[in-house]
């Protein structure tokens, strides 16, 4: 009798084995990839990202563990428009998976789907900073964007796990009419903001503004990815004041030394917006994502009303 249990009990155990192997494994280079894919996966998939959202993602460094998950994998997710391309190739090249290479169906770059901003047609040299002559790569940033983004997710897994490509699109169907309604109420929330024009740290922030109608000035960085200077913080002060420019919107891990000097010379609100999910502990899903920006974007122009400082 005991012999027999203990058989049923590895049997148990060999199928719970064989039900977790048959979970496709879908690594991302984002956590906001990982939470769409999530919301379109369901139970079918497992999903890791291979980058924390507290940092910035154009700057990964290829470690083991990524290596493990990219070996691993039946899909590679990624954002694109060259935001990888200092650390993913050679992580591919080292985790040996055929699968997720380029132009095989595990490998899906989802900026192909999407209407990138910011192309850019002439030469492109270092010294102009951290361009993506590709396009501008931050387009999760839109949540319209969101709904090309589930799409493209959504097309590929039916199309690598035919079992389930039915509950796929029954998700993908629930994610979008859920979002495109959110979408309406986030745009009715800053419709304040509309025609405004704002600062920002960088320049990963012209989705969003596309999406909720602000425009964009002027950035901290003199050139993405180079560290504002003197001269630089004080050109922008005088823009500032001249065009009475009342809002800094920038990620939470640039330094915030600048734009404090800023707030001190100018009073301008600073407002510190979570780039992905993940980037606080109360933006979970995609959905929180946009939440807490609006709800943040929102503060910060009712302190422009007030004359809060």
């Amino acid at each position: 009798m005991k012999h027999l249990i203990k058989t049923i009990s590895l049997l148990l155990l060999l199928c719970g084995a064989v039900n977790v192997q048959a979970a496709l494994r879908v690594v991302t280079t984002t956590e906001d990839l990982a939470a769409i894919a999530r919301e379109i996966g369901g139970p079918a998939i497992e999903v890791e990202s291979l980058t924390p959202s507290t940092r910035d993602p154009h700057f990964a460094e290829a470690k083991p563990s990524m290596i493990r998950k990219v070996y691993r994998a039946d899909l590679l997710i990624l954002i694109g428009a060259d935001m990888e391309i200092g650390w993913l190739p050679p992580l591919l090249q080292s985790a040996r998976n055929s699968r997720v290479q380029g132009g095989n169906s595990g490998f899906l770059d989802i900026s192909t789907e999407i209407p990138l901003l910011g192309k850019m047609s002439g030469p492109v040299s270092r010294a102009m900073g951290d361009v993506h002559a590709k396009g501008n790569p931050h387009y999760w940033l839109d949540p319209r964007n969101g709904i090309l983004m589930a799409r493209a997710i959504a097309a590929r897994l039916s199309e690598l796990d035919h079992e389930h490509s039915a509950d796929y699109q029954t998700r993908l169907a629930s994610f979008e009419e859920r979002l495109k309604q959110k979408i309406v109420d986030w745009q009715t929330s800053l419709a304040p903001l509309k025609g405004q024009a704002v600062i920002a740290y960088h320049t990963s922030f012209i989705y969003l503004a596309d999406a909720f109608n602000f425009t964009i000035a002027d950035e901290v960085e003199p050139k993405p990815g180079i560290s504002p200077g003197a001269s630089h913080l004080n050109h922008l002060v005088s823009r500032i004041k001249r065009e009475k420019i009342g809002i800094l919107i920038m990620e939470p891990y640039y330094e915030q030394r600048s734009s404090r000097y800023l707030n001190e010379q100018t009073d301008i609100q600073i407002a510190v917006l979570p780039q992905s999910v993940g980037a606080r502990p109360d933006v979970k899903n995609y959905f929180d994502l946009f939440d807490r920006i609006v709800a943040i974007l929102s503060e910060a122009q009712s302190k422009l009303k007030t004359g809060a400082q």
